[in-house]
C-alpha cells in the first residue's frame, strides 16, 4: 500500500510540474504576442503622423544649422514655385536673408499621389531656371542650384538647394522618422 501511495503522491508531483511548465510556457507565448502587437500598433501610428511642412522645414533648418534662412509665408510661395491650386494641401519654404547665401529649403505635402509627377517637374523647372539665370552671372549661386535634391517621401516632397544638398535630405529624412529600409522602398531622390 506505501507503494502505491508514493507513486500517487509521485503522480501527483509529476501532474504539478507538467502544470506549472505549461502555464509558464502560456505566459511567455502571451508575452511575446503581445509584445508583437504592440510593436505593430506602435508603428501603424507613426506611420500614420502628419507633419505639418512648416514644422518639417524648421526642423531641417535646426538640425543644418543654416543661419540667416526666413521662412516664406504659403500666400508668397507662388512667387517662387508655380503650384497649380488643389496640388499641395501645405507647403513651407525658407530663403537666405542674405545676398551671398542661396539656400533654399521647401516642403510640400500633396493632396494625392498621382501629382506626385506633376509637382517633381514643377521643381525640376524651378531648379533649372535657377540655374540658368546664374549660369553666366555667378558661379557660387549656379553650382548651389545644380547641387539641388529633391526628395519624395508620400506625402512630402522636399527640396534643398544648398551646398549641402545631401545631408538636408538625409535630416527630411531623419525628421520624418524614415529608416533605412523605408527609404529604400518610398523615398526618391531626384536631381533636375
Amino acid at each position: 500500500m506505501s507503494k502505491t501511495k508514493k507513486q500517487k503522491s509521485n503522480k501527483k508531483k509529476s501532474n504539478v510540474g507538467l502544470t506549472i511548465l505549461i502555464l509558464g510556457l502560456i505566459l511567455l507565448i502571451a508575452a511575446v504576442l503581445s509584445f508583437i502587437i504592440l510593436n505593430l500598433i506602435n508603428n501603424n501610428a507613426n506611420d500614420n503622423k502628419k507633419y505639418t511642412t512648416s514644422f518639417i522645414t524648421s526642423e531641417v533648418v535646426k538640425k543644418m544649422n543654416y543661419d540667416n534662412l526666413s521662412e516664406i509665408t504659403a500666400s508668397n510661395m507662388s512667387k517662387y514655385y508655380d503650384i497649380p491650386d488643389g496640388m499641395v494641401e501645405d507647403s513651407s519654404m525658407y530663403i537666405s536673408t542674405r545676398a551671398d547665401n542661396f539656400t533654399e529649403i521647401a516642403c510640400f505635402r500633396l493632396r494625392n499621389e498621382g501629382d506626385q509627377e506633376k509637382l517633381v517637374k514643377i521643381i525640376n523647372e524651378y531648379i533649372n531656371d535657377k540655374k540658368t539665370t546664374y549660369s553666366k552671372v555667378n558661379d557660387k549661386a549656379y553650382a548651389i542650384a545644380a547641387s539641388g535634391k529633391t526628395d519624395i517621401v508620400y506625402p512630402y516632397v522636399f527640396v534643398a538647394i544648398a551646398s549641402d544638398s545631401d545631408a538636408a535630405v538625409s535630416a527630411f529624412e531623419s525628421v520624418i522618422g524614415v529608416n533605412s529600409i523605408e527609404k529604400k522602398s518610398t523615398a526618391k531622390k531626384t536631381s533636375p
